[in-house]
């Protein structure tokens, strides 16, 4: 037991912390869907159709040549998730009880900005530039909960920078184009239970907890496409593509031993400080909008989008040390999210949003969800407005209230029926939770 211990904990230390990329802050799994705060009170319907601002760089590069004036649009949103965990057991491999119970709400608050420009090159042509953030997590446990040996602190960063162009083929079709370079950063950490290790040898079970971190990064390149297409009776239909990204991650990965943890047991385990790599495959996506005119003062949209998250089926890791390759299965699903919105303008200065959507996760098995932000079906409820300051300023104003589904982390740790939680321990607990989200947006056009 003791050597299938050792050999299974200096594998799954990165291997865990790794794996926490697998959740959103807001949107399915790891995304994160603000990428406006215009789009945001409508709940993002028919975000590939209606081309109302700069954004429209991301959303569907076509829409560029609807713009017939430069602009500059900034926009934030702060995300504010609350979950509530219930542990219903924690064991190691051996069975013994884990104690520590749920700790602190892991969802931790954060600010998300993105920028955007657009420039009329021609009546026909137009190019534009935006940065924004497409994913992202920070979710942190107690050192001491009962999960600590499966996730502590998870802290997700994706910049992307996008460049694109349009052209507008006829009084119908409008085509666009773009390149993306992302960077991606991530540090996450776990406790390490060199108390198994220690068979009982090293004092009281909390003074066995050491600590793994891993600290990466990784750039890459990809490309978006788009169509959009203007129909008679003020009906728009958008069409857009973004592409798949490999990130190779290449980072470091750093553990911390107690001292009252015996050297023969370090040596055993040969869990040493060393780089590493993993690759992480991004998903494409394609999504399909329609936005129809109703008269001067209402509009209604809707969208669906599609996310090929079923590309990323396993995570490797590779050490630098020479240890073993650490797998850890995802089993993700394709996923689909499903929007739509309305709106409705009182008067030339003011216009009013709403909208719903539901947005699918790629996690269906609870042995493979994971605690470091559970991931599960979520339902939006948005409403939010428009002002029209002056001809070249206005601002726009959205809140969504997003309900997570309950969701069920079921980790095992006895093989046959699984190996990668051996060191980690069995794990079961419940999740629930919801998310709120305030975003503002100024549009500057010149």
């Amino acid at each position: 037991m003791k050597s299938r211990t050792c050999r299974f904990l200096q594998k799954s230390a990165l291997a865990a912390a790794i794996a926490g990329i697998s959740a959103p802050a807001s949107a399915a799994f790891f995304a994160l869907a603000e990428q406006n705060a215009s789009g945001i009170g409508t709940a993002f319907a028919g975000g590939a159709a209606i081309a109302e601002d700069a954004s429209t760089v991301w959303f569907n590069p076509a829409g560029m040549t609807r713009l017939d004036r430069p602009q500059l649009v900034f926009s934030g949103h702060f995300i504010d998730p609350s979950f509530k965990a219930n542990v219903i057991s924690a064991s190691n491999v051996a069975g013994t009880p884990i104690g520590g119970g749920a700790g602190k709400d892991p969802g931790e608050s954060a600010f998300v900005p993105n920028l955007y420009y657009t420039h009329p090159i021609t009546k026909e042509f137009a190019v534009g530039a935006g940065i924004n953030a497409p994913f992202g997590l920070t979710t942190e446990y107690d050192n001491t909960w009962a999960g600590r040996y499966h996730a502590v602190r998870s802290d997700l960063e994706a910049i992307n920078y996008n460049v694109a162009g349009a052209y507008k083929l006829n009084d119908v079709w409008s085509a666009g184009a773009g390149v993306n370079y992302q960077t991606f950063k991530a540090e996450l950490t776990q406790a390490v239970d060199f108390g198994t290790l220690c068979a009982g040898a090293c004092g009281a079970p909390t003074a066995n907890d050491g600590s793994g971190k891993v600290t990466a990064d990784s750039n890459a390149w990809g490309y978006n496409l788009g169509l959009l297409a203007q129909l008679p009776n003020d009906f728009r239909l958008g069409m857009a593509y973004r592409s798949s990204m490999k990130q190779s991650l290449s980072g470091n990965f750093d553990v911390n031993v107690p001292g009252n943890v015996p050297g023969a047991v370090i040596t055993a385990t040969n869990l040493v400080n060393s780089g590493a790599k993993a690759d992480i495959r991004l998903p494409s996506s394609f999504s399909i909008s329609a936005y129809q005119q109703l008269g001067p003062q209402w509009a209604v949209m809707a969208d669906i989008t599609r996310t090929n998250w079923s590309a990323l089926q396993e995570l490797r890791i590779r050490f630098d040390s020479g240890q073993g390759d650490s797998v850890v299965t995802l089993r993700l699903i394709d996923t689909y999210r499903y929007s739509v919105g309305a709106t409705y303008k009182p008067n030339d200065a003011w216009i009013l949003r709403a909208g719903l959507a539901y947005d699918q996760s790629p996690v269906v098995e609870p042995a493979f969800r994971t605690p470091r932000l559970p991931d599960a079906d979520r339902t939006w409820i948005a409403v939010g407005a428009g002002w029209k300051a002056s001809p070249n300023l206005s601002f726009d104003f959205g809140y969504v209230y997003i309900n997570v589904a309950t969701a069920q982390v079921r980790k095992t740790a006895v093989p046959p029926s699984t190996t990668e939680n051996f060191a980690r321990g069995n794990l079961s607990v419940d999740y629930s939770g919801s998310i709120q989200i305030l975003s503002a947006q100024a549009r500057w056009m010149f």
